[in-house]
């Protein structure tokens, strides 16, 4: 641990490996589905947020980081395209992992909003499932068949990351907030990615998120991905675009 940056409280104890990058994930699996969604809920939950809406797509994902180096986790996660000042990328409305140390260090560096979930995703005969489970509770089913597979999908746009990291005020309410863009695409190599239209999508609301409102889905298509992650120093970290202090 290098307690100088002492960015794992407390410092004594830390939760995920200091410092958290650069970190590698060999042999990377992602299932992902393209879904329309209720225009209405995306504009109340961004209605929190300093972005503007764009559309009603969202791609939703169940990804396999088990080989990553520091910390082996399972992700699972609904991202939506939105616009800050004039720039475009994605935004995470709910994600999920298995990992408290991953779960941590997505939330405390980046403000990525990490709750845990128990997450699988598996592969028979051309077909792959993704389940997110809380509380013994399936909240995403995704399903593909990649041997019916098309040459593309129109997908939105999700890289950059743009997410809000929020310091709760000791005495409650929020003290200040931070815009936050991570982009680690340049260092992702790609092994080889399938489309088809041949995918299957079901979502639950659990106890705090409610999925539910998301709802009807009209789905457009999904695929899988392979490839090696890489968090490089250069586009690991993430950058701070803007401090939002509360009014007062």
């Amino acid at each position: 641990m290098n307690s100088n940056t002492g960015y794992n409280v407390p410092v004594h104890a830390p939760l995920f490996p200091d410092p958290f990058v650069p970190y590698t994930c060999k042999n990377y699996v992602s299932l992902f589905v393209i879904a329309e969604v209720r225009k209405d809920e995306l504009k109340r939950i961004l209605s929190f947020t300093p972005f503007e809406y764009v559309d009603n797509q969202m791609v939703i994902s169940v990804s396999d980081f088990s080989n990553t180096d520091k910390v082996s986790y399972m992700d699972c996660a609904m991202v939506i395209p939105v616009k800050y000042k004039d720039k475009y990328g994605g935004y995470y409305i709910y994600e999920y992992e298995n990992k408290d140390a991953a779960i941590a260090a997505g939330r405390d560096l980046w403000g990525y909003p990490k709750k845990y979930a128990e997450i699988t995703l598996n592969q028979s005969n051309g077909e792959y499932r993704g389940i997110a489970r809380k509380d013994g509770k399936v909240i995403v089913d995704i399903k593909t068949n990649i041997r019916d597979k098309t040459d593309s999908i129109n997908e939105p746009v999700t890289t950059p990351h743009l997410n809000i990291r929020t310091t709760p005020r000791p005495s409650g309410g929020i003290q200040m907030q931070e815009v936050i863009e991570r982009d680690t695409s340049p260092d992702f190599v790609l092994h080889d990615k399938f489309y088809t239209h041949n995918a299957e999508l079901q979502i639950n609301a659990s106890s705090t998120d409610p999925l539910n409102l998301l709802k009807p889905l009209n789905i457009i298509g999904g695929g899988v991905v392979k490839g090696d992650f890489y968090a490089t120093e250069e586009n690991g970290w993430g950058r701070l675009l803007e401090t939002i202090e509360p009014d007062g």
